[in-house]
């Protein structure tokens, strides 16, 4: 059997220099005979390299290993996708043929502000066109630096209103950007159109000078090839099968072939192994489960919490459903497999304990020696040796299908939990339709009320008002007959 391998390519050796005098370059991927789009490499140096082919996320990796040679210590190792289709090479431009040619075209602008056009900032007013934004765009980049610095780079008024025509230099390489940023809100947009196909020019491969800094060299990334990109193809009772990975999951139900070295004409005998840590892992989740459950019904059915914040202390004190609950969880836990073995017959004979306060505990060792020694018993014990088990039906289905069809029925709609918590809610809808009838009739019984006290309270003030009234005509007349 042949094992895939990930084609991988040794780049170059080199200290960390820059390389083609430090001008951009361009690298272009070539993949399954498939050209991608060319990678722009402004920093130089060997780390540049790694970064840019790694950031173009082309399918290919990068990355410098210091090989601990003395002279040429840096290696740029290049790593492809697995399989036949994964191979790939690249090839270097230095750029110095035809420079890439964009098109520019602007919008007018809805307010007053600041452009930044290739770094150079440009103010545009309301009023302005496009084609005066486009001039004045113009003539900012001919007074910069972006263009008074680079011979090679022109910029000229494009053949339609708006446009500008931008020509790059040689050294800018394929696939150059230029930036644009609308700092002052002012609305002008930027359209950027390049050639369908951005050129990848035929200039000259990219130098570097060696370590003694005197000889030039090409940049040649595939200059040593580690690994070549295979497929793997493993031999099965006679029938071949190829992938394009090492891993082989899919030939024999079950198991998981990893290809590690070539065997080819020498017959590999593949033995199975028991993994037994995945059930030991969900036995005990099961006890962590049940006593977790447990610790929450004494919760429920506990003591008030003065915690106000608290709404589940207590709440199911003296309910009944809970009770019932409880004894099935335990009835699981203790009763006998409806599918014994003949050496495992229940939770018990494989560690699981009940104290006497109710918590669950698992045995290590006593779970490890069943299932070493009576695993089979085990398996039929807990699943009556069926893969795909039904909650219909009355036939046995071990202790893990018993229990699953148990939990179903008291979570199901039709099941104690749904039954008790729709009989809750139909006395709280009944309770709040009776708090609803009593407090319209508070608020009948409030008003009659309100209006029998303003009743009386009128009749005691005209009451008060002919007290007084007569009090000070009595008083008037025995003024009369007492005056002298």
């Amino acid at each position: 059997m042949a094992s895939a391998q990930k084609d991988a390519s040794n780049g170059f050796t080199t200290t960390n220099q820059s390389l083609n005098s430090g001008n951009a370059f361009s690298l272009k991927l070539t993949k399954d005979g498939v050209a991608q789009t060319a990678i722009r490499v402004d920093d130089t140096t060997p780390q540049g390299i790694v970064d840019a082919i790694n950031a173009a996320d082309q399918g290919v990796k990068a990355q410098i290993i210091n090989t601990g040679d003395v002279v040429n210590p840096y290696t740029i190792v290049l790593t492809g996708a697995v399989g036949a289709d994964g191979n790939f090479s690249f090839t270097t431009d230095d750029a110095s043929g035809t420079a890439q040619v964009d098109t520019l075209t602007f919008t007018a602008p809805t307010a007053n502000g600041t452009i930044t056009v290739a770094g150079v900032p440009v103010d545009v007013t309301v009023g302005q066109s496009a084609a005066d934004v486009a001039e004045a765009v113009r003539v900012a980049l001919v007074a910069a630096d972006f263009l008074a610095d680079f011979a090679d780079r022109s910029v000229t008024a494009g053949g339609t209103a708006g446009t500008l025509s931008f020509q790059w230099g040689a050294a800018d390489g394929a696939n150059p950007l230029i930036s644009f940023e609308d700092d002052g809100s002012t609305g002008v947009t930027l359209a950027k159109a390049s050639p369908a196909t951005t050129p990848f020019v035929a200039g000259n491969a990219v130098k570097f000078l060696d370590v003694d800094g005197i000889t030039t060299r090409d940049l040649n990334l595939g200059a040593t090839r580690l690994k070549s990109a295979t497929d793997s193809r493993v031999v099965v009772d006679g029938l071949t099968v190829t992938r394009s990975s090492n891993a082989v999951d899919d030939v024999i139900p079950g198991v998981y072939i990893d290809l590690l070295s070539a065997n080819v004409g020498n017959p590999a005998d593949i033995r199975i192994t028991r993994n037994t840590s995945v059930i030991k892992e969900n036995l005990q989740a099961v006890v962590k489960a049940y006593n977790d459950a447990i610790s929450d019904f004494g919760i429920l059915t506990g003591a008030r919490s003065d915690d106000e914040t608290d709404v589940y202390s207590g709440s199911l004190v003296g309910d009944s459903s809970v009770r019932r609950i409880k004894a099935q969880l335990r009835d699981m836990f203790i009763r006998d497999s409806s599918t014994p073995g003949s050496a495992v017959n229940a939770f018990r004979d494989l560690g699981l304990d009940l104290d006497r306060t109710g918590v669950l505990s698992l045995d290590d060792k006593k779970l490890d020696a069943a299932l070493s020694n009576h695993f089979d018993d085990v398996v039929k014990a807990f699943s009556a040796n069926t893969n795909n088990q039904s909650e219909f039906g009355v036939a046995n289905r071990g202790i893990a299908g018993d229990a699953v069809k148990a939990i179903n029925d008291l979570i199901s709609t039709r099941g104690t939990i749904m039954q008790q918590s729709e009989s809750s809610q139909s006395r709280i809808d009944a309770y709040k339709l009776q708090l609803e009838t009593l407090n319209m009739r508070m608020e009948s019984l409030l008003a009659r009320y309100n209006k029998q006290f303003g009743l009386m309270e009128s009749l005691v003030g005209q009451t008060n008002a002919m007290r007084e009234s007569l009090t000070s005509t009595f008083e008037g007349m025995m003024a009369m007959y007492t005056k002298k």
